[in-house]
């Protein structure tokens, strides 16, 4: 890699950091100020059931956006270039930002879920960081390397964003603090990524002469690509397997409460486990088993033994083994990302790769939406068959995955 496509990279990595903040930071903000009447945003006579539904909404608000402007944005990059779309993208992100603080400020709901939603369809970014990275590498193996980069990456944010979003908005800790204050952060950061993009991103694609007719010629060979089956099977293994991570992930404070009694302090360790369990496995196991494996291999491997995890952590009552198991799930989880990432972008050529990973995070973000419908209704039977539906559905993606090899004898 040169030394420019390297500042590129860390340039990547530093949006894609900042768009994981933006996802996650809201869980310690969001709840208190829906849920507790004390809080003004919403009427005082309104029920509990009623303030779960509007924190539900309010919550999903960011990825069903994410999940709109993801192949617009995708095809955006395609067309103009990475780097005209990173730059838009951060600017509409720093805007909704602003607007979010401004609607905690003023306590108004719906001036809220606007923020979030403005917010989000920027933050479909991602599709376009992705898509840089892709461009940097051409074989399977080094970008397997470079995803599992991004996955740490995405791993470390999520503990900042817990610390970011419950510190600044706690005002007992100062008097300065409140639950604005994150997204005043949030939009500096915004305004320091636009600079960084600026001056150290190099365009890593060459958009097309005549853009008219690239568009139909896109749709035309996506068309054939998906015909082939490949990227059908590829992309519904990609589904199952972030359905059965993001319902164990979203439901895991529950469990401990239900499953454990678990304490504040086990309940926020066990979290920060998870982020530097999901880490590791990228900053150190990957780059290691790319020297040795195939993609393919990896993904295989890893599927299967994050579904045992998966399967042992919901059968288990004693808590440190259950711990020990979903950690060991991240891990192996976080192996499996990256890898089905890079078999998903070795199908297309250059040109088709925003569009791609556009489709690829409008997945992603479809089963975000599920998995706690999902969840809630099996966990109304015993709380423990969250997580055996979880193990399930990384199984389905195992199968779905050994048929694929069967028919591509990759």
């Amino acid at each position: 890699m040169t030394i420019a496509l390297r500042r590129s990279f860390r340039a990547i990595l530093s949006v894609l950091f900042l768009d994981n903040l933006g996802l996650t930071v809201v869980y310690p903000i969001f709840t208190p100020l829906v849920l507790r009447p004390i809080y003004t945003l919403l009427p005082s006579e309104y029920l509990l059931s009623t303030r779960l539904i509007l924190l539900a909404i309010l919550i999903a608000s960011f990825p069903f956006a994410q999940f709109l402007s993801g192949p617009f944005i995708g095809h955006l990059a395609d067309v103009k270039g990475r780097k005209f779309a990173l730059t838009l993208a951060l600017i509409g992100e720093g805007v909704g930002f602003l607007l979010t603080g401004l609607a905690i400020l003023q306590m108004n709901y719906l001036f809220l879920l606007f923020g979030r939603v403005f917010t989000g369809f920027f933050a479909g970014n991602m599709t376009i960081c992705l898509s840089s990275i892709s461009d940097m590498q051409k074989n399977a193996q080094g970008r397997s390397k470079n995803f599992g980069i991004v996955s740490s990456v995405v791993g470390i944010s999520f503990v900042v964003a817990i610390v970011i979003g419950g510190t600044l908005s706690n005002d007992t800790l100062n008097a300065f603090f409140n639950s604005a204050l994150p997204f005043w952060a949030l939009t500096f950061f915004s305004l320091i990524n636009l600079t960084i993009i600026r001056l150290r991103f190099t365009e890593t694609h060459v958009s097309p002469s005549n853009e008219k007719h690239f568009f139909r010629n896109q749709l035309r060979e996506l068309t054939l690509l998906f015909k082939t089956k490949q990227l059908g099977y590829l992309y519904s293994l990609f589904f199952f397997f972030m359905l059965g991570w993001i319902v164990s992930l979203q439901f895991l404070s529950s469990f401990l409460i239900e499953h454990f009694i678990g304490t504040k302090l086990a309940i926020t360790l066990t979290f920060i486990g998870v982020g530097l369990s999901w880490c590791i496995g990228n900053m150190l196991i990957n780059r290691l088993l790319i020297r040795y494996l195939r993609v393919g291999t990896i993904l295989f491997y890893t599927l299967i033994l994050s579904c045992l995890c998966l399967f042992i952590a919901s059968e288990t009552s004693h808590f440190l083994i259950f711990v020990h198991f979903i950690l060991f799930g991240a891990l192996f989880a976080s192996l499996s990302w990256t890898n089905c990432l890079a078999l998903i972008t070795s199908k297309a050529p250059p040109y088709l790769q925003g569009k791609l990973l556009g489709l690829n995070q409008s997945i992603a973000t479809i089963s975000m939406a599920f998995a706690p419908l999902f969840g809630g209704m099996v966990g109304e039977f015993d709380i423990r068959t969250i997580y055996l539906f979880a193990s399930c559905s990384l199984l389905i993606s195992t199968l779905i995955l050994i048929i694929y090899k069967v028919k591509n004898r990759f």
